[in-house]
């Protein structure tokens, strides 16, 4: 079984390849904002979104069979390459039909949801990337599962050093404006398609198992319903922002939200080191399970301070990063970066329905209701309070979705005996936000800003429970 140490070493070359995307990112945003209006953000952020949707259909949860599956075949090498081409193939099916089918019905189907967007060359750029989309991210996840965290770091960071470099050339060199972001990420996805396409031969059987294929969209099946949902509650926002207030308000909205996202690219990172972990903790009934609890606790420290200092920083990083015309973004990161704080809890939560095989059928309720709340809400707030309605939206239906999670977690895990410590958990998170609020009623200057921040890290140490030892001597497991 893997330590905890390599858990935590995956986890921070995961983080550190998300840090650095985010750091160069951030830097060059000034760049983009110069040749960028809000309404070319605004453009971007609505085809991403409508595609992010549409990728779920592609992949139709099969990405999460490979994961459940993945120990299930690995010992056998002809099964396992059985069980890939299994996988694979379905999806190279499935995506050549769904996007002929697109292509041939957007007037009618996704000409609705993109208003004041045309759908050629936007949504058709969009469309042709999320096809071609579909194995690079399957061969990650295996990546993942192998535990080869250097290698798929060194290949996300490759991806997003081309999709860079060919963006500042069509934005910047040429100024091809939100065309030539969106052209960008169509060759970048041509280019992994191919690599992956290469790769898969080495190890793949392209035939399609009858069995495998049953077995994995039994388990899968479940999850799509969960995905849309998912999808709902994190891009519905722009959609029924961009149809209430107009595209450039979505693009300020964006830019506020990219803000908020570094909490999660941190949680996505753990998170991608922590499910093969806790697996292979959970198929062994004598591995001890208090660790993964003292490990959640942690990160969930760290993700709360991390909200707290970005929530008050970020009117300060704004004014360098940013052209002044999306400076009032700020007004949304602090709802972002907790409503990702309460997703970050979410992923540890979750990781027990997850690993149950009947679990997968339940997670959809936590979904569905969190997104029918998400969705209510940004129609009631988003009229009145624009951008701001739309964050605080995402706030409580993050945090909705982590509670219902918790609690069929321990419905349906009776025999796993999950003893989360959650009033420990979501005490840290409340706490952090009200303190948040408290500094910024204030309204202070930065370097009394500072001072209480400090002082605010070393209580929420305190309320942890966390002892520095126990911190140590779990990095050494």
């Amino acid at each position: 079984m893997i330590s905890v140490k390599k858990v935590i070493k995956n986890a921070g070359i995961y983080g550190t390849v998300q840090v650095l995307q985010g750091a160069i990112g951030f830097f060059l945003l000034p760049i983009y904002t110069s040749y960028l209006t809000p309404t070319d953000y605004g453009i971007f952020s609505i085809v991403t979104s409508i595609t992010g949707f549409l990728g779920m259909f592609y992949l139709l949860g099969l990405n999460g069979a490979i994961s459940k599956y993945y120990y299930d075949y690995e010992d056998d090498e002809a099964l396992f390459k059985k069980f890939i081409g299994t996988i694979i193939t379905t999806i190279l099916i499935i995506s050549l039909i769904l996007t002929i089918f697109l292509f041939g019905t957007h007037k009618i189907i996704l000409d609705k949801f993109i208003k004041g967007i045309n759908f050629y060359p936007y949504m058709a750029m969009g469309l042709l990337t999320v096809g071609f989309s579909t194995l690079f991210p399957i061969y990650q996840s295996i990546l993942q599962m192998q535990h080869k965290a250097e290698k798929y770091a060194l290949q996300q960071f490759s991806v997003f050093l081309v999709t860079l470099l060919l963006n500042i050339v069509f934005i910047v060199v040429i100024k091809l404006g939100v065309i030539g972001q969106l052209l960008s990420a169509f060759i970048v996805s041509i280019i992994t398609f191919i690599y992956a396409f290469v790769v898969f031969t080495k190890f793949t059987k392209w035939k399609i198992d009858k069995k495998i294929i049953v077995r994995s969209m039994k388990y899968a099946m479940p999850l799509v319903p969960h995905s849309l949902a998912g999808w709902i509650s994190t891009l519905a926002d722009r959609i029924i922002l961009n149809n209430l207030k107009g595209t450039a308000l979505v693009g300020i909205y964006n830019i506020g939200y990219q803000f908020g996202n570094i909490i999660n690219m941190v949680a996505t990172a753990v998170n991608s080191a922590f499910i093969p972990w806790f697996f292979g903790i959970m198929k062994d009934s004598k591995n001890d399970k208090n660790q993964i609890y003292r490990f959640g606790t942690a990160f969930i420290l760290l993700y709360s301070l991390g909200a707290l200092w970005l929530s008050i920083l970020s009117p300060y990083i704004l004014k360098f990063m940013v052209h002044k015309n999306f400076y009032s973004a700020v007004d949304c990161i602090p709802y972002i970066a907790f409503g990702y704080v309460f997703n970050g809890v979410y992923y540890f939560f979750v990781a027990g329905l997850f690993y149950n095989e009947t679990g997968t059928k339940y997670i959809f309720i936590a979904s569905t209701v969190s997104a029918a709340v998400n969705v209510i809400l940004n129609f009631l707030l988003i009229p009145k309070y624009e951008i701001i309605g739309a964050s605080v939206a995402t706030l409580i239906s993050f945090a909705l979705s982590s509670v219902m999670v918790l609690y069929l977690s321990r419905i349906i895990n009776k025999k796993d005996d999950l003893k989360w410590n959650y009033k420990k958990i979501y005490s840290i998170v409340i706490i952090a936000m009200i303190i948040t609020a408290i500094i910024k009623k204030m309204m202070l200057n930065f370097t009394s800003n500072l001072c209480l921040l400090l002082i605010a890290t070393i209580i929420l140490y305190f309320i942890s429970g966390l002892k520095f030892k126990d911190i140590v001597n779990l990095k050494k497991k």
